[in-house]
């Protein structure tokens, strides 16, 4: 077995001199104080809610005793009921237990890991926690410290468990791994967690009472269904605990806002705590990493759903995420080390161009460039050692492929999926990056999008002579216009929000200078008009380069224009195929609501039969036989789009929905709708191609 030194991997610096900063007292201070307040608000609702059980209770006995009768009786216990369903309802969720379950949780001893667990046993040392209750490794990119949460864990020690995810140490390095567990573990040391700890818990009993209340509904009804009279004063304990809820309500928004700015101060304090273990400098790194790589996860999720619909099922999603990983690192031309790409906390920054920026009270968590200046104030860097995290497990393979299987525990098909293996993914994989890969030589112009062509008048564009040249079209600014101009529109909706008040902020920066809310109006002007801009200037572009191209093609010149002129018919197709479409799916989308009268359903229905359906029939026909699906090159869609043109579905038979029929639909008009944006893709990067020819 190989084994680490750790007795050489010291602290940058003692645990003992990361103080808590004064922001973090005055934010826990605020938090403490809301919530003695919502203890002073709880206790005058308890108070209330027994002094209305009293009266209910005398009122009850006294109308059973002077009118003994059978209506009498009901009416009394009802009222008794009322009174003791309000206490009920105010103290069940007190006492509730909040489980952390996580069905992908496998559950390891020393034995099977020692070398992980002299690591962590030397992190809780140095971060001064206990040892963890239990250690879980999970498929996910995530680390984390969890427990079974309830009224009497703010007020008593609770056991803590470690959850640690494959995912995560796939993508990190032997530092990073540590400086990722040291930030874990620093959130429940002796000087940071405590105050966080017991808040959260009241967040938490706050909430159950707010939204996780199926089972009290469910009570009321019970009771409620005996009798008519019971029924009625069931909606009125309903009412009282409307009542309650919207009162705490406002408590707890005034509660959880002033949590998130003290969970913003943890995360600070646990880098802290992490930088002087492991080093600032490898918290950033990893967090950049971890960034990135959680795309990579996914990515090789969503391919792994793909494969399923081919009866595969992956050997090793781990694998595959490196596979990714890798990928990307050559695409952005990155530095692997130990198989690992080097993600820079600028690589990520490179990504991020939002020209706005206001402090968001409800973040849980603060930026990484907020986080990377507070650990670089400490000044507590450390050489790392590139060694990538597996190298603490042992048996890595194994339980890749163990935690892999986990994630496919509820997948039921009918026969047992075969396995790929990381070959075969590799090579599927890269195929289909090379499918979706446009030319090198336009330096990104056209990625993430398509020319919008449909208003273009040829004749009219061919009218002008170019008056650029390939290198003149194809720069580094013009590249970056539609990234540019998707950014501008995020800002846009962001600065909306803030003007609409659905951002709570006093002020934002916008291109470095300070507005307040009611300058929002001044910022949308100028991106608008900014956008409008890009847009012209991305549009002449690719008009520009139609010119160009055609002036160089010479006898190839009508060759090309009827290309450009199929793709605008091409675009104009699928824009009325999903028109179409999103009017079905209009149709039948209120028939997933509950309480429809069957009398709606029927005009649903109807609706659907006598309009959308033949109109969507008609453009499924139109797509098969454009060519746009055939057997060649989707074998599946084509004999389920078939089959569908074939059948007549009813879709509600006698009070019953038919839902394989509306479930067909549903994923007919997806399905379609997939095949026409990759038939459209492969004839724009023809395009794309052809004209490089000429």
């Amino acid at each position: 077995m190989n084994t680490l030194s750790y007795s050489a991997n010291q602290p940058v610096t003692s645990q003992q001199t990361i103080e808590v900063s004064e922001s973090f007292k005055k934010q826990g201070g605020k938090v403490v104080s809301s919530i003695i307040l919502f203890f002073i608000v709880y206790l005058l609702l308890v108070a209330a809610s027994v002094a209305l059980a009293i009266a209910c209770f005398y009122m009850g006995i006294a109308i059973i005793v002077a009118l003994p009768r059978l209506i009498t009786i009901i009416l009394g216990l009802g009222l008794i009921a009322v009174g003791g369903s309000v206490i009920f309802f105010l103290v069940k969720f007190i006492f509730a237990v909040s489980k952390n379950e996580n069905p992908g949780r496998v559950e390891i001893k020393e034995a099977d890991q020692p070398r992980l667990f002299a690591l962590i046993r030397e992190l809780t040392q140095q971060t001064n926690t206990q040892f963890p209750k239990k250690i879980f490794l999970s498929p996910e990119v995530n680390a984390c410290v969890f427990y079974n949460s309830s009224f009497w864990s703010m007020f008593l020690p609770v056991r803590k468990n470690l959850e640690i995810g494959l995912g995560l140490v796939n993508s990190v390095n032997v530092s990073e791994f540590k400086a990722v567990m040291a930030h874990e573990f620093g959130h429940f040391s002796q000087r940071s967690m405590k105050l966080g700890s017991f808040t959260y818990n009241v967040n938490r009993v706050i909430y159950n009472m707010l939204y996780e209340n199926n089972s009290y509904t469910s009570f009321l009804s019970s009771w409620g269904n005996i009798h008519g009279l019971l029924a009625l004063l069931a909606i009125v304990t309903s009412k009282i605990a409307q009542g309650i809820q919207w009162i705490l309500r406002g408590m707890y928004g005034f509660i959880n806002k002033n949590y998130m700015g003290l969970s913003r101060e943890m995360e600070f304090h646990a880098d802290a705590i992490a930088a002087s273990v492991a080093g600032g400098n490898n918290i950033i790194s990893g967090l950049s990493r971890i960034e990135v790589a959680q795309n990579c996860y996914d990515s090789a999720l969503n391919k792994a759903g793909e494969m399923l619909k081919q009866h595969k099922k992956s050997k090793n999603i781990f694998n595959n995420q490196l596979t990714i990983f890798q990928t990307l690192a050559k695409e952005h031309k990155l530095d692997i080390t130990k198989d690992l790409p080097d993600i820079s906390y600028q690589f990520i920054q490179s990504f991020s161009s939002s020209r706005v920026n206001f402090k968001n009270q409800w973040a849980s968590h603060p930026t990484l460039e907020e986080r990377k200046a507070s650990v670089d104030k400490l000044g507590m860097n450390k050489a790392p050692d590139t060694t990538r995290a597996w190298s603490i497990f042992d048996n890595a393979e194994q339980w890749q492929e163990m935690l892999t299987a986990k994630i496919y525990a509820n997948v039921s098909l009918e026969k047992e999926p075969a396995l790929y293996d990381k070959n075969e993914f590799d090579e599927s994989y890269h195929k289909d990056r090379d499918l979706y890969r446009l030319p090198e030589v336009y330096k990104g112009f056209y990625d993430g999008r398509y020319i919008d062509i449909k208003d273009w008048n040829i004749s009219e564009i061919l009218a002008t002579a170019p008056a650029k040249t390939f290198e003149e079209i194809f720069t580094d600014e013009n590249a970056a216009l539609y990234k540019s101009i998707k950014q501008n529109e995020a800002d846009l909706d962001i600065v909306k929000a803030i003007a609409e008040k659905q951002i709570n902020t006093k002020t934002f920066d916008f291109d470095g200078e300070k507005y307040n809310a009611a300058g929002a109006q001044t910022v949308i002007k100028k991106l608008e008009d900014d956008i409008a801009n890009q847009k012209k200037s991305l549009s002449d572009a690719d008009k520009e380069v139609f010119r160009l191209f055609y002036h160089k093609a010479g006898a190839e010149r009508e060759s090309l224009k009827l290309r450009y002129e199929h793709y605008i018919a091409l675009t104009e197709q699928q824009t009325a195929y999903l028109d179409i479409a999103n009017k079905t799916l209009d149709t039948i989308n209120p028939l997933y609501r509950n309480g429809n009268s069957i009398d709606f359903v029927n005009t649903v229905i109807a609706d659907l039969k006598q309009d959308a359906e033949p109109k969507l029939k008609k453009v499924f026909r139109e797509t098969v036989s454009s060519n746009i699906i055939t057997t060649e090159n989707n074998h599946e869609l084509f004999k389920k789009l078939n089959g569908f043109l074939g059948r007549e579905y009813a879709y509600f038979i006698n009070g019953e929905f038919q839902d394989h029929e509306l479930l067909e639909l549903n994923e007919l008009i997806q399905a379609v709708a997939g095949a026409w944006d990759e038939y459209k893709f492969k004839v724009f990067k023809k395009i794309l191609e052809e004209q490089l020819k000429y």
